[in-house]
């Protein structure tokens, strides 16, 4: 029997369409909105994001669908790197 980790249940309420907000309260979880953070280059800061959402401490990103898929995974993958926390991909357009 597998666990399903708590920010996964949240990914899944939101893929249901659950706003971001609430499937983080369904679950227990701490929700933020625009919290603005340092990534980091060779482990120095370089500049501030402000990211949508982080819940439970992962930041929760949204897929951007207005470039070719190998640039916005390239665009993904290097904020990745940069932030000192947990990425998730919502690869769908959150609910209104």
């Amino acid at each position: 029997m597998s666990v399903v980790a708590p920010v996964d249940r949240v990914l899944a309420r939101i893929a249901r369409g659950d706003d971001v907000a609430a499937a983080s309260s369904a679950e227990g979880l701490v929700c933020r909105r625009d919290v603005s953070v340092d990534a980091h280059y060779d482990g120095k800061p370089v500049c501030t994001v402000t990211l949508p959402w982080i819940v439970d401490g992962h930041a929760l990103l949204q897929a951007d669908e207005t470039v070719a898929a190998s640039v916005a995974e390239q665009r993904l993958a290097s904020l990745t790197a940069a932030l000192a926390m947990p990425v998730r991909v919502l690869r769908r357009p959150l609910a209104a």
